[in-house]
């Protein structure tokens, strides 16, 4: 939501590290589902490793839908092949406000300042759409 504050908020990636929204930061990726989260992968894999760092950008991913034993067994694993940071949200509840009033089909884009949402936008599902928001 536009407005809201996320100082404080901490993700882990797909190595276990924990990963704080920070001052710096002025965009999240965020993908709902399996098809965005595929483009902005497959768009980031062709990229320097550093790339979202070099982007004030952090990238999520939602896999809470999927069961706990697919998670651990066929996501997880398959997230550990990137070499960049993949935030990862595993629990329903912790996924909810992201949610809220948005097409999970689409990438959302979160721009921040100072740890603030000050817009949200919704791109395809597709590599080009992801040129476009960098």
């Amino acid at each position: 939501k536009v407005g809201t504050n996320l100082n404080g908020m901490i993700f882990s990636d797909q190595f276990g590290q924990n990963h704080k929204i920070a001052q710096s930061t002025k965009r999240l990726i965020i993908a709902l589902d399996k098809e965005p989260a595929h483009a902005v992968n497959e768009y980031l894999d062709r990229k320097d490793p550093n790339f979202l760092k070099k982007n004030q950008s952090l990238f999520i991913v939602d896999v809470s839908a999927a069961p706990s034993i697919i998670q651990k067994v066929f996501i997880l694993p398959g997230l550990k092949k990137f070499n960049y940071s993949v935030l990862i949200i595993t629990e329903e509840e912790e996924a909810k406000p992201f949610r809220e009033a948005v097409n999970t089909a689409k990438i959302l884009e979160v721009i921040l300042k100072n740890q603030k949402i000050t817009a949200v936008k919704e791109h395809q599902a597709t590599i080009d759409a992801v040129q476009a928001i960098f």
